[in-house]
């Protein structure tokens, strides 16, 4: 082998060696960069999308914003259970063991009679079980009410069974005493209190017994008429101020 055989081919292999040596950091700088890419957070103008679930590494859901036909049923209890009334679009949030604990819905439409059908409603939900505490505001036929409602439910593992069994019972005396103990274990919601303004347009403070039934209202008509009124637990007045006078009386 000649001379310049053998240094034009150590030429070469230094060449094969320089260009593997780019070659391999240009490899790892591309992983680094997808790396990177892939922990780092990425800017969107605009995005058009029917659900987004923000979750945990492990795929547990803590928030989901979706459209009306996308929005998940409730889960309470560990269990999930099919949502009441229409589908809304909204926003759901969840705690750390899965289960629903409020959110916002919201929809408006025109009703047949050509009035707004309309609402917003935020709840904020107890552990294991229903709505507490909502913020609203509904419009039906003509009317609205806004305000803030407390409520009173059990746990859905104490009502969540009896009610179960209460459906498959045939009709008669078991049945109905099924539905007396699901009622006892707290499964029939109740509202406690509203602060807000009545369909009436009043401006009003409601306070409700533990079923429901109202025993102190506290009201001022939009014509600026205020009163107190104390109700038993059939709805009757006992009490009133201002007492009315003689003359209305007559």
């Amino acid at each position: 082998m000649s001379q310049d055989l053998i240094v034009e081919l150590r030429r070469q292999n230094r060449r094969l060696k320089q260009l593997l040596v780019v070659l391999s950091i240009s490899g790892a700088s591309c992983l680094l960069l997808a790396a990177k890419a892939g922990v780092n957070s990425q800017k969107f103008t605009e995005i058009d999308v029917e659900r987004i679930n923000i979750i945990m590494p492990d795929g547990r859901k803590e928030m989901v914003l979706s459209n009306r036909l996308r929005i998940p049923d409730p889960i309470v209890g560990g269990k999930e259970v099919k949502r009441e009334g229409p589908s809304r679009p909204g926003l759901i949030f969840y705690d750390e063991v899965g289960n629903e604990n409020g959110g916002l819905i919201y929809d408006g439409n025109l009703g047949k009679d050509g009035k707004p059908d309309a609402g917003m409603h935020f709840s904020m939900d107890r552990h294991g079980g229903d709505q507490q505490l909502a913020l609203g505001h509904y419009e039906s036929a003509g009317t609205m009410e806004s305000g803030l409602k407390i409520f009173d439910r059990g746990l859905i593992q104490d009502y969540g069974p009896l009610w179960e069994a209460y459906e498959k019972a045939p009709a008669g005396p078991e049945k109905d005493a099924l539905l007396q103990r699901w009622e006892e274990a707290g499964g029939k919601q109740t509202t406690r209190m509203f602060v807000g303004k009545t369909r009436g347009k009043s401006s009003a403070v409601i306070l409700a017994d533990g079923k429901g039934k109202p025993r102190i209202m506290m009201l001022v008509t939009p014509e600026g008429t205020p009163s107190l009124k104390f109700m038993d637990d059939k709805g009757q007045v006992i009490q009133s101020l201002p007492q009315e006078s003689p003359k209305l009386r007559k």
